[in-house]
């Protein structure tokens, strides 16, 4: 039974069924707000919290703040949409008066079958869905008719899931089935239902086994094999049913809708917040909101706030609502507004209280005040003081004055104290009569002490201490603050300001502190205070109703439903019961001090789009969306689903790659993210409502930004290689350059030595050899001339002569290395064979020679041409001279870049180390040296070998150099 109690607030005002009522809360979405069209006939939820809503002109999608509609222009088979429901794979199906069709998220598809309505659609806890089509149950995504009988002509009159996701159908003339573990289950209950046309079913949630039928003889409940008919004050037809989250039941009728508890039965129609209109459907969503949809006034949600509304369609001439008191007879309010005054009973329509005057400013009533004894006293701008004792209204001040009452205490000795344009007053009731206390415009009363009242003036406050004594509050903060409200707590008095909020003053120790719109209230404006028994404090202010904790004068948190724009008004605060009745200028809110408190859904969130700027084709790889570096701004578009509040939602996001830490709560619902910098990214949001509640999941999308090719490893190793070889080509080129250069140079000096060599080879040969020649002729001249006996200067004469032969042929050498004809390595070789043929002439010595070059002559050098020729002359000169040979070998081979010069005699050989004290040695040392070859001797009793190796590049070296 614990939870048949638990009753939403607003049924704490117990009405019967054709009593008048206050004001429910419904919010209504119609044409003017988006929805496709007005006369609504199927409502349905998506995996994403979406509402889907069909009507008789199409289809829309409502994520709280906007729909989004489509039509047979969007792919539908028609406008003309009778069911609804949400399958596998979040798509949508659509009964329509062409069959049906569904929604992938992307497009339509419709069935081939276009000529019989689809009037109902449910799914299973399989996600299999069910519909009715002429009359006949199918299953929706085989389009194939379900036979539940063995009649194959059976008539199905209403299909329902339950709160477990199994399928009810009811069959006329056969009773209730429901599908349970792939079997159709039979009522036991059959035969007594069996005639009755069930147009809806409700398996109660809260009790087992009871069932709500809705039939077109009126409502009935089975339960523990009993059927019984219900509510037959219920007389129009009704059309659908669901339970809410209480176990409370909803019906939608012809007229309007019926709320049903355990204990009362509620009609919402146009005189209480809803319409009058037919409900065609009834739905409660995840959030366990009530969502009922009309015939003619569109889409309807039942905000289940803490409060409930008092305003014109209740009775009251005028929503300004400037004062609240209890009644002077029990169970009564007293409404004072700019219209009159008005009271309230329950089970009774508002009626207006007569108050005896022809005065038009006594109908608009600033204050309502109840003293000890039970009268209700009435002040008004101007319209006089009035007094209502239970029997009779009476003015107590005369016609001749004409004050503005602003607001009036009674003190613990029973004198009246009234604030007035004229300033505090006290009022004698015996005599009638006023006693002017202070001077200063008058705000709000209150006592302080039993000889002591603080009067709030639009000056800050004052303290009246035996009705004589008038002392300035000089309190830090209130001088010079408008005092609208006071109330007095415990140690503390808390003055309701105009200008800066709520100011606390310790009494005791004269501390102070202030309650403002930083601190969490509405507004600064604070028009009226109170204490209810809980020791809540109550707050009307300009911009809403806030709570204050009394412990620690913390503010209280709204609600999200609770948040009420009103603007309240002065001194129009009550508590009655367990209720506060605040006035303000959109009527009387009257709120629990105990609302029921309902467990909250948290909200939903997804992403609606990607957008890539530049315009980009995008591409996934393994779910992760990758874009090249010139496609990085990137804007996200996301919604959060609340449909309880949707204005509460607010998103808190980061970007995993860049921030770890989630951004502030705001309510943007996109990001744009620009220049993003190569790397992968994860986007993630969160739904977050004004008072902390965090969506079920994190939406999210992950993204990877390519690297420019300049910016890859790739990239820069062949940078850095290409790089490299640039210098290498440099270095190549600088160093060719420089080679030409050198090489130009070299042939310029060598073309100049050239010359120069031709030239000195031609002049020397002439001049020398003219001279020699000269001499020659002159020693012949001169022989001529000596004694044949002479033979002394015979002899000095022939030495001359031996001297110029000498030098003659020292000439030559000098002569033909000169010549630079003779700088190839053939020609060198050559002229040392020539010259060991020469010198092995008119001699026993056999001179034998081999010089192999396989093709590959050169040039040489001088230098190099000159040491060789010199080095195998010196060692053909020792042979002859030292060796006493028979036979000299002269042998010269190139092979693999190797030259090698062999000459080899078969005489006596020498002491190697004893000639290396002598000049010839050494001086072929050095000369195998100047050219970089390695030169080795060897000599025995078997002869001596002169060996000169040299590498065929250095040849090439000195050959340019």
């Amino acid at each position: 039974m614990g939870k048949k109690l638990l009753i939403l607030f607003l049924i704490l005002f117990i009405y019967c069924l054709d009593g008048f009522s206050q004001r429910y809360n419904f919010e209504q979405y119609d044409i003017e707000d988006g929805l496709t069209q007005s006369q609504v006939t199927a409502i349905t939820q998506d995996s994403k919290r979406r509402l889907w809503i069909s009507t008789l002109g199409g289809l829309s999608c409502f994520n709280g703040k906007q729909f989004i509609n489509y039509t047979k222009t969007s792919g539908l088979s028609s406008n003309f949409i009778l069911s609804l429901a949400a399958g596998k794979n979040n798509e949508i199906w659509i009964g329509s008066a062409r069959g049906l069709s569904k929604y992938n998220g992307n497009s339509f598809s419709n069935y081939a079958d276009t000529k019989k309505w689809v009037n109902v659609l449910a799914t299973d806890k399989n996600g299999i869905v069910y519909g009715l089509k002429g009359k006949r149950l199918i299953n929706a995504e085989k389009d194939e008719v379900v036979t539940i009988s063995n009649d194959t002509s059976e008539v199905v009159t209403t299909l329902k899931t339950d709160y477990s996701g199994n399928i009810w159908v009811a069959i006329y003339g056969k009773g209730i089935y429901h599908l349970e573990k792939g079997k159709w289950l039979r009522s036991p209950l059959n035969d007594k239902i069996k005639n009755l046309i069930v147009t809806d079913i409700l398996v109660d949630q809260l009790n087992v086994g009871k069932v709500w039928l809705l039939t077109q003889q009126g409502i009935y409940i089975a339960q523990n094999n009993i059927i019984n008919k219900v509510y037959n004050e219920i007389t129009t037809k009704c059309n659908s049913i669901a339970q809410d989250s209480k176990g409370s039941v909803w019906i939608g009728t012809n007229n309007g809708a019926y709320y049903i508890t355990p204990t009362n039965l509620i009609h919402f129609n146009s005189n209480n917040g809803f319409t009058d209109n037919i409900v065609n459907e009834i739905f409660k969503d995840i959030e366990n909101n009530i969502w009922l949809g009309t015939d003619g006034s569109g889409l309807f949600r039942f905000t289940n706030n803490s409060y409930v509304t008092f305003d014109e369609t209740q009775g009251i001439d005028s929503r300004i609502v400037m004062s609240i008191a209890n009644g002077p007879t029990p169970e009564t309010i007293w409404l004072g507004s700019y219209g009159g005054l008005y009271e309230y009973k329950q089970n009774q329509k508002i009626k207006s209280i007569k108050i005896p005057s022809d005065n038009p400013d006594s109908y608009r009533i600033n204050f309502l005040y109840n003293d000890h004894k039970g009268n209700v006293w009435i002040g008004t701008p101007g319209g006089g003081l009035w007094m209502h004792n239970g029997q009779r209204m009476e003015r107590m001040d005369t016609e001749k004055e004409h004050m503005a009452y602003n607001a009036m205490i009674e003190d613990s000795s029973g004198t009246i104290w009234l604030s007035t344009n004229y300033g505090c007053l006290t009022f004698d009731v015996k005599s009638r009569k006023f006693n002017r206390v202070t001077k200063q415009f008058g705000g709000g009363l209150m006592e302080l002490g039993r000889d002591s009242i603080i009067a709030g003036t639009q000056d800050g406050a004052w303290l009246i201490v035996n009705k004589k004594t008038i002392t300035p509050l000089n309190i830090k903060g209130l001088s010079g603050s408008s005092i609208l409200c006071m109330l007095k707590h415990r140690d503390y008095v808390l003055f309701g300001t105009a200008d800066y909020g709520l100011l606390i003053w310790n009494v005791k120790t004269g501390t102070t502190r202030f309650i403002n719109t930083k601190s969490g209230l509405a507004s600064d404006h604070i028009y009226s205070i109170l204490e209810d028994k809980r020791g809540t404090i109550w707050l009307g202010t300009g911009r809403g109703i806030n709570r204050i904790n009394s412990k620690d004068f913390s503010v209280i948190q709204p609600n999200n439903q609770d948040e009420l724009l009103v603007e309240c008004n002065q001194n129009a605060i009550l508590q009655q019961d367990n209720n506060v009745w605040i006035g303000t200028t959109k009527g009387v809110i009257v709120y629990g001090i105990n609302p029921s408190s309902e467990k909250k859904v948290n909200p939903y969130i997804y992403i609606n789009s990607i957008n890539v700027s530049p315009d980009y084709k995008q591409e996934y790889v393994k779910g992760i969306l990758t874009l090249p570096y010139y496609h990085n701004h990137i804007n996200i578009n996301y919604t959060g689903i609340y449909l309880s509040n949707p204005s509460a939602v607010m998103y808190k996001y980061r970007l995993i790659g860049l921030d770890n830490k989630y951004s502030q709560p705001s309510s943007n619902s996109s990001m744009n993210f620009t220049a993003i910098p190569p790397g992968k990214y994860t986007f993630e949001v969160k739904a977050v409502t004004k008072d902390g509640l965090l969506s079920v999941n994190t939406a999210s999308v992950s993204f990877e930004i390519l690297m420019p090719y300049y910016q890859t490893s790739i990239f820069k190793f062949f940078t850095i290689i290409f790089i490299l070889l640039l210098i290498l080509l440099a270095v190549y080129i600088i160093l060719t350059l420089n080679e030409r250069k050198r090489k130009l140079r070299l042939q310029i000096k060598l073309e100049e030595q050239f010359k120069i060599r031709k030239q000195t080879a031609e002049d020397f040969h002439d001049d020398l050899g003219n001279k020699l020649t000269r001499i020659t002729v002159l020693s012949e001249v001169l022989g001529s001339m000596i004694d044949k006996d002479d033979t002394e200067k015979r002899n000095i004469l022939k030495k001359i002569r031996c001297n110029v032969d000498e030098l003659y042929n020292g000439t030559k050498d000098i002569l033909w290395s000169l010549n630079p004809k003779n700088d190839s390595l053939s020609q060198v070789l050559n002229h040392i064979k020539d010259f060991g043929q020469e010198m092995v002439n008119e001699t026993p010595i056999l001179f034998k020679y081999d010089i192999e070059l396989n093709n590959k002559d050169t040039k040489l050098s001088l230098d190099m041409s000159r040491n060789i020729l010199m080095i195998f002359k010196e060692s053909i000169h020792n042979a002859l001279k030292h060796a006493k040979a028979k036979q000299i070998n002269f042998e010269a081979r190139l092979n693999n870049g190797m030259l090698l010069i062999t000459l080899q005699d078969d005489g006596i050989g020498f002491d190697i180390e004893h000639a290396k004290d002598g000049h010839g040695m050494n001086n072929m040392y050095v000369r195998a040296k100047r050219i970089n070859a390695d030169l080795n001797i060897t000599s025995n009793d078997k002869g001596t070998s002169v060996l000169l190796l040299v590498n065929f590049s250095t040849l090439k070296y000195f050959k340019n150099a």
